[in-house]
């Protein structure tokens, strides 16, 4: 009996070493990301797809997302997005730090959804709907047909939706004339959620910053227009438009502007401006996706040109650049503008100058518009009560030369 018992307990350790011996030997899995530029980058945006992580992880519980960790165990701000609406996130989104020519090693694991922790918010939509001033209410979707400012018992805060960072901020006129205007930011605190209510003035310098630009008839800061028989022609979303809210989080913020039955010449087209805002950004990106255009359509943005300034282009690497600066802002102080598309979507540029035309005063890019593929481009601004750099043209330029050097050479992900 003393023999079983003896050769039962040998048994039970030599199971219990092979069981602890299985949980150390479960494969840590990992993600690289290499910067192949020799500068630093700092707040860099990688996207890492569905697909991507299920290489790596094979497979993730029902119960459980994806995490990423630094090699001090510390987790990285990330977001999930569900870019379909169908209930399944789409792609992991973070920003990363890099030092020249760094290749950064994360560890991918998962965690419980509801363990995710809370991280601080860089990035931020607001639209802001109600009767007045004292009641308004944040709504995540929104249509239109016509032009709600002739309804008297409609309120919108900040006349539209509105986005912003930790750097810049921006906003739509939800109505016909559909410009886009900015709002330079003396803080990196998230404030559009207050902007426009109680009694301050946002076209008045504040301890956060102010509206900046005068738009007019322009297309402000990247609105929308199509070229079309040399006529400029405004995308105002008179028959329908729809805004919707597609992810919001520490990491981006991403909405549509969705325009049905434009009508373009003797066609009605439909179109979807995507608007990306990435933390630590001196803009936004814009994604333009068509239906029913035809090869005499192209697409147009622009940048206002109502106040002093000198206007600029250039191509650089993998990029067109349209940019103004001089002492432009409704602050009369220093502020540039740019443009910035590939050249394999830029077609050429154009300034509006007709007095008595629908689209006044703009500098303006022209650019591919197709049904089979999207068109991007990103809108830079640099405010000099934002950041010193911006009192000077060449410290304008240091910022728009950076960002066409770190789009032309995308992080790397293996």
């Amino acid at each position: 009996m003393k023999h079983l018992f003896i050769i039962t307990s040998i048994f039970i350790l030599i199971i219990s070493s092979c069981k602890k011996t299985e949980k150390h030997t479960i494969k840590t899995k990992y993600i690289s990301f290499k910067n192949i530029l020799d500068v630093n980058r700092t707040d860099e945006s990688i996207i890492i797809s569905r697909d991507k992580i299920l290489s790596i992880l094979d497979s993730i519980p029902n119960n459980k997302v994806p995490l990423i960790k630094d090699s001090s165990g510390k987790i990285i701000p990330f977001q999930l997005d569900d870019l379909e609406k169908d209930g399944i996130w789409d792609e992991l989104s973070l920003a990363l730090d890099f030092t020249s020519n760094q290749t950064v090693k994360l560890e991918l694991t998962t965690i419980a959804r509801e363990s995710i922790p809370s991280f601080t918010p860089r990035t931020n939509i607001r639209f802001g709907i109600g009767t007045n001033k004292t009641n308004v209410k944040e709504v995540l979707k929104q249509n239109r047909t016509g032009d709600p400012r002739a309804n008297d018992s409609l309120f919108y805060q900040m006349e539209g939706p509105a986005w912003e960072n930790d750097k810049v901020g921006f906003r739509f006129y939800f109505d016909p004339r559909n410009g886009i205007d900015i709002f330079g930011k003396t803080t990196s605190e998230l404030v559009l959620d207050r902007v426009g209510l109680g009694d301050a003035n946002y076209h008045e310098l504040d301890d956060w910053g102010m509206d900046i630009l005068k738009v007019g008839n322009s297309l402000g800061a990247g609105a929308l227009a199509i070229k079309y028989n040399d006529s400029l022609i405004r995308i105002t979303g008179k028959d329908q438009a729809e805004f919707k809210v597609i992810a919001e989080g520490p990491v981006r913020s991403i909405f549509d502007m969705i325009y049905k039955n434009s009508k373009i010449g003797e066609r009605n087209i439909d179109l979807t401006h995507r608007i990306t805002i990435w933390k630590g950004q001196w803009g936004y990106q814009s994604e333009v996706f068509f239906s029913g255009v035809t090869d005499d359509m192209k697409l147009v943005s622009g940048i206002v040109n109502l106040k002093p300034n000198k206007p600029y282009s250039k191509t650089l690497k993998n990029y067109y650049a349209l940019e103004t600066f001089g002492p432009q802002s409704e602050n009369n102080d220093a502020l540039g503008m740019a443009i910035i598309v590939s050249k394999e979507d830029f077609i050429n540029k154009g300034e509006a100058l007709q007095e008595k035309a629908d689209i006044q005063q703009t500098y303006y890019t022209i650019m591919s518009a197709s049904n089979k593929k999207s068109t991007a481009f990103y809108v830079l601004s640099g405010w000099e009560q934002s950041d010193q750099q911006f009192k000077t043209y060449n410290g304008f330029k240091k910022m728009i030369d950076n960002k066409i050097e770190r789009l032309s050479n995308p992080i790397l992900t293996q």
